[in-house]
């Protein structure tokens, strides 16, 4: 049979650059070579190039997103993206590929701008019946005073962009004195702000994905952050060692049950596909949807690589259903 060749995609305009470059590393090192040809496409604002082995860059043809070598033209039947960020995760890429009539292995155009989106989201799950922490949106030119943000939440809070990933930019507020420069600080990273507030309870994530078809749900995981931000933050969530993420979670078994139930119901009630990790708190005995990631990390300590290895699933076994089940598609 022959090989299909994958465009991985790596990179992209945001601030978690590097940790996609880590994630399409381990996906590169994981793919079965028998079945797949893979080839690192590095993807961030105006450049778009094939990066070898070697390092050597070669441009891509955007028209028909083909590359050239030694003289032969390679085309691609499926892009893995594993950008975390724009333009990977937003749906800019899945338009595009839409267009070429090229697979790829993560949610659709409209699922992926819409769960990029946490306030436009978080008012989707809720329409659905899925309990979500208060909140509020601020933009550049909404003016609202704290007074205006202090009505819709109580302190502590998360102020965080509304469209952004690995927790960039997110600062926990406990004092009204630290509210607007935490606010600022999000809006270097997007001209949107959420300003949620917090939920003290017990941090849940869960893994999910197609397998012929059907919505196959990973094992839960329990976060606990020690980083001196007290959640789950960048530092927390790619330093080895500073997060316990305990798999399967200390929980009953009941609500490992409910965890994963809503997980499978918000994945095909959003129309997602492909890989995608569900974020939840358990908090007073409810539990709320915090958000969902539509390309999770796959760096060496992310989450959903863990979760597939408790289920007996190996990375490379991963990577296949993902890849064939796109094809499918």
């Amino acid at each position: 049979m022959k090989r299909k060749n994958i465009a991985l995609i790596a990179g992209g305009d945001s601030g978690e650059f590097e940790i996609s470059i880590k994630s399409a590393k381990m996906i590169s090192e994981n793919i079965d070579p028998e079945l797949f040809n893979v080839f690192t496409i590095l993807i961030c604002k105006n450049k778009w190039v094939f990066l070898s082995e070697s390092g050597v860059e070669q441009p891509v043809d955007k028209n028909d997103f083909s590359i050239m070598l030694s003289d032969k033209r390679v085309v691609f039947d499926c892009a893995f993206i594993t950008i975390h960020g724009t333009p990977g995760e937003d749906g800019k890429l899945q338009g595009y590929f839409d267009l070429l009539g090229i697979p790829y292995t993560t949610s659709g155009l409209l699922a992926s701008a819409l769960t990029f989106n946490k306030h436009y989201c978080n008012l989707v799950v809720s329409r659905l019946g899925v309990p979500v922490a208060p909140s509020i949106r601020l933009t550049e030119t909404s003016g609202q005073t704290v007074g205006d943000i202090l009505k819709h939440v109580s302190l502590p809070v998360f102020v965080k962009p509304n469209r952004g990933g690995s927790s960039l930019g997110t600062s926990f507020v406990r004092d009204l004195t630290v509210l607007e420069p935490a606010i600022s600080l999000a809006f270097e990273h997007d001209d949107e702000v959420l300003v949620e507030e917090y939920l003290k309870g017990v941090e849940l994530t869960c893994g999910v994905f197609r397998q012929t078809g059907r919505v196959k749900v990973l094992p839960v995981t329990e976060i606990i952050s020690k980083t001196d931000a007290d959640f789950f933050d960048f530092k927390a969530k790619y330093t080895p060692g500073a997060a316990d993420e305990i798999t399967p979670a200390r929980i009953p078994e009941s609500l490992t049950e409910e965890v994963k139930k809503l997980t499978a119901r918000l994945y095909d009630q959003l129309d997602m596909s492909g890989l995608a990790r569900f974020d939840f708190i358990y908090s007073q005995d409810i539990l709320y949807f915090l958000e969902v990631n539509v390309t999770p990390g796959m760096s060496e300590t992310s989450i959903v690589p863990q979760q597939a290895a408790i289920e007996g699933i190996s990375s490379t076994q991963l990577f296949t259903i993902l890849i064939n089940e796109a094809l499918s598609r």
